[in-house]
């Protein structure tokens, strides 16, 4: 069983002020990284970030890194979930009549949780050397002595990379050092609604939508 709390962003009395970009990679830039696999013989794999918009900065390090001001988010329970909260070591006396919950970060539901992500994700790309590409800010590339070694997609928390392979794997390290245990699928894949199968020997990659396709509903 799976349960998230979400708050209903849709309340949030400052959601038209609030800057919520939070990048996506193109289509180019997915072709991109499919060709430079198969040109260069290297291997393609795809990463999930599992509970990503939990674990974006805080809003006072967001206050810090764009110098917008320090935003205030605080939210209340449905009556019948207090007494769920109350469970909870430190809340057993908590009074909905005189008390609120605060958020220290943004959360699920809240229009600035991705762009809060994307800005933590960014910091940990820049440590591992993978540059924004001048044409796809979340297409990101790396150089060693002037020759490419890496290349990344960013859709919000589902990524997409190849590369020689120490340097993937040190960077899927660098990011399971930040945001905990990745869910990582080597050769075959669907990212971004696109399903990717690799060819272990030849390093071909062929691209469908057949699994997305057959999972609509018509009407």
């Amino acid at each position: 069983i799976r349960a998230r709390l979400t708050v209903r962003g849709f309340k949030d009395q400052q959601k038209a002020d609030i800057d919520r970009y939070a990048g996506t990679s193109s289509r180019c830039a997915q072709k991109i990284i499919v060709s430079e696999a198969v040109r260069n013989g290297w291997d393609i794999c795809t990463a999930d970030i599992s509970k990503a918009f939990l674990q974006g900065v805080t809003y006072e390090e967001l206050a810090e890194l764009t110098g917008e001001p320090l935003r205030e988010v605080n939210f209340y329970l449905p009556a019948d979930n207090i007494p769920l909260l109350r469970m909870i070591p430190g809340y057993e006396d908590f009074d909905p009549q005189t008390e609120v919950l605060h958020c220290d970060k943004p959360g699920t539901g809240l229009g600035d949780a991705p762009r809060a992500f994307s800005i933590k994700l960014r910091k940990v790309t820049d440590k591992c050397g993978l540059v924004p590409s001048q044409v796809d800010n979340e297409f990101v590339i790396k150089h060693v002595n002037d020759r490419l070694v890496a290349v990344m997609s960013k859709h919000v928390d589902d990524l997409k990379l190849t590369g020689q392979t120490d340097v993937i794997m040190y960077i899927l390290g660098e990011i399971q050092k930040v945001f905990g245990e990745l869910k990582i699928e080597w050769y075959t894949f669907t990212n971004c609604g696109v399903r990717h199968v690799q060819d272990r020997t030849t390093k071909e990659i062929t691209l469908d939508q057949l699994v997305f396709v057959g999972s609509l509903k018509p009407h």
